[in-house]
């Protein structure tokens, strides 16, 4: 049996507000020991305790617009041990630090020693009757979820809920075995329109794991339950941290249908429950992977919350970023930044919206997100981040020098700068250009929505890159930003904008460029590549004018394709490989477009 203790924050005066909070949630990229017991690596240990203050740092500035931050949570392993739980206690008695306020955390594996001093220290709660310290062997260790709430009077009190059920590799030790707790805390206490608030927390496994053959959160229901019975009450927050490399995972998605059963455990309302999933990083910087992250908020299906299309920041969840569907049915509120950074967000409590077009609302506002170990990156800008920066940032990540294929060529060493400079460029631009140049690139894309963007728009921006790649080396005083063009070049001293397209054909790409035409004020270059790689023939014309431009003809401002030049990217890529040097580039080039 799981034992429900709850605690009364009303009488610590413990207030928050009815329409909306402040949220803090760090998703630290986590170096833990490869055998039990668990805990972060001595050689990482410094950088987790910066990890700590960075994210204490950024909940008292409440960046997210709301007075103070009432939630700051720290996912499942990430608190390293005694000195981290002191970091964040000193902070939170810090005159600095706001009063009515919650800190929720998971920390490392502590001893039984460690786990003994902490329970003892004063201010601190730990439910003895059923996790009590002689229950614990001498070589068990203690996965520890923490508590901390900071009184109307300023004190600050401690809850520690060992973890209840090991996860595999939390089963599959052969040294030492992870205690188990027997027991959660649930907090309540008042908004500020005098009705209830009600949330606890679970660590990572614990939210799917079978307790004598019920959930923990179902043993949550019915501790709820009895309390009240037969009279209802609204469970409010429901935080599960994790250190979970697959949060994804149908398993741990498929327990959310029977935690919003509504049929199960009736009177504990759950239409207006926000449910936090905090995950740690899957590496430490941000970026894409495909293991751990996908920090979010889930919500009934009841909920009033308006969808959007695309937002800075979150998105909607579904295959696409979860690799399953089991969310479709609910309010999905998925962080994309799955890298190492700290989210900060105003959540909009459920219970304060309103029918009707006057009352529409996102769940979430100024979703920022800041960087932790003072990384700077276009991700994690203390800002909002749109899709489209998110995305084309992660695909600079990825996207190769030429050197790496033609690494026989005599100037890969030249290319390879172009290419830094060239990547360090195109991470700078704003969210405006970065779509308009995403599109520009990739013929075949049919929408500005970023996360609708695949291959095709992948294989444009690559295509992008490596022209920008060899003009860089015979020019490099590439231009970036300018006219809304990829780049800004001089060419024979004759400025030049620069567009280079993947499509499906040449002609396709011709077609794709006049689009964007009556926007550029200079003679156009376009380097365009077909799906194939094959040579552009210069006699079947450029912009399917019977005369083919030449460099410095002037363009006519009743046909903006006038005077627009064209070369083929395998042209393009022949001269950077049969070139010895940057001048030999220049040269080659001048050739295509004067000869």
């Amino acid at each position: 049996m799981i034992y429900v203790e709850i605690v009364d924050l009303s009488t610590r005066g413990v207030e928050l507000p009815s329409d909306r909070v402040g949220m803090v949630i760090a998703q630290p990229y986590l170096s833990l020991t490869a055998e039990e017991p668990y805990q972060c690596t001595p050689a990482t240990k410094s950088r987790q305790l910066q990890m700590l203050a960075d994210t204490l740092k950024v909940s008292r500035a409440a960046k997210h617009g709301i007075s103070k931050t009432h939630f700051t949570i720290f996912p499942e392993y990430s608190i390293p041990g005694l000195d981290g739980i002191a970091l964040v206690e000193t902070a939170l008695r810090a005159s600095d630090w706001p009063t009515g306020t919650i800190v929720i955390g998971g920390t490392d594996a502590l001893s039984k020693a460690d786990f003994v001093t902490l329970a003892s220290g004063a201010g601190t709660h730990l439910d003895t009757l059923h996790n009590g310290l002689a229950g614990i062997d001498a070589n068990e260790w203690i996965n520890c979820g923490l508590t901390w709430v900071k009184a109307k009077d300023g004190s600050v009190e401690r809850w520690l809920q060992p973890k209840l059920f090991p996860a595999w590799i939390e089963q599959n030790t052969p040294y030492q075995g992870m205690f188990r707790g027997n027991s959660v805390f649930i907090f309540k206490g008042l908004y500020d329109n005098h009705t209830q608030y009600h949330f606890c927390s679970l660590l990572c496994f614990d939210w799917v794991a079978n307790l004598e053959r019920k959930k923990a959160w179902y043993w949550v229901f019915e501790g709820l339950r009895d309390q009240v019975a037969p009279a209802e009450l609204s469970l409010s927050w429901f935080f599960v941290v994790q250190c979970n490399p697959k949060p994804s995972h149908d398993t741990f998605l498929m327990e959310v249908s029977g935690f919003f059963d509504q049929n199960a455990i009736p009177n504990v309302r759950r239409e207006r429950t926000c449910l936090v999933f905090a995950n740690s990083a899957g590496g430490p910087m941000p970026g894409r992977t495909d293991r751990f992250g996908n920090t979010g908020l889930v919500f009934t299906k009841q909920t009033l919350f308006e969808k959007p299309e695309y937002h800075s920041t979150f998105c909607n969840g579904g295959s696409r970023f979860r690799s399953s569907t089991l969310l479709l049915p609910y309010h999905d509120v998925l962080f994309r930044e799955r890298g190492e950074c700290i989210h900060s967000f105003a959540q909009i409590n459920p219970g304060s919206l309103t029918s009707g077009a006057a009352g529409k609302r996102i769940a979430i506002e100024t979703p920022f997100v800041f960087p932790l170990a003072g990384a700077k990156d276009p991700r994690t800008p203390c800002a909002p981040v749109p899709a489209c920066v998110k995305w084309l940032n992660d695909e600079l990540d990825h996207f190769p020098s030429l050197s790496a294929t033609y690494h026989a060529a005599p100037l890969v060493l030249e290319v390879d700068s172009a290419h830094k400079r060239n990547i360090a460029e195109l991470r700078k631009l704003s969210p405006q250009y970065t779509t308009r140049t995403v599109r520009l690139a990739a013929q075949e894309s049919i929408t500005d929505d970023a996360d609708e963007w695949d291959g095709t728009e992948s294989q444009g921006c690559l295509h992008l890159v490596h022209t920008l790649d060899i003009f860089g080396v015979g020019f490099p005083a590439l231009r970036f930003g300018v006219d809304l063009a990829h780049a800004a070049i001089v060419i024979n001293n004759k400025p030049i904008d620069l567009l280079a397209i993947r499509g499906i054909s040449h002609e396709s790409c011709i077609e794709h460029s006049k689009r964007f035409l009556p926007t550029l004020q200079r003679q156009v270059l376009l380097v365009s590549r077909d799906r194939d790689n094959t040579v552009w023939q210069k006699r079947f014309g450029s912009f399917l004018q019977p005369e083919v431009p030449k460099l410095g003809h002037e363009r006519n401002i009743t046909d903006p394709a006038s005077g627009s030049l064209h070369l083929g990217y395998q042209r393009l890529l022949d001269i950077f490989r049969q070139s010895a040097t940057a001048a030999a580039v220049e040269g080659g080039i001048n050739a295509e477009l004067t000869g």
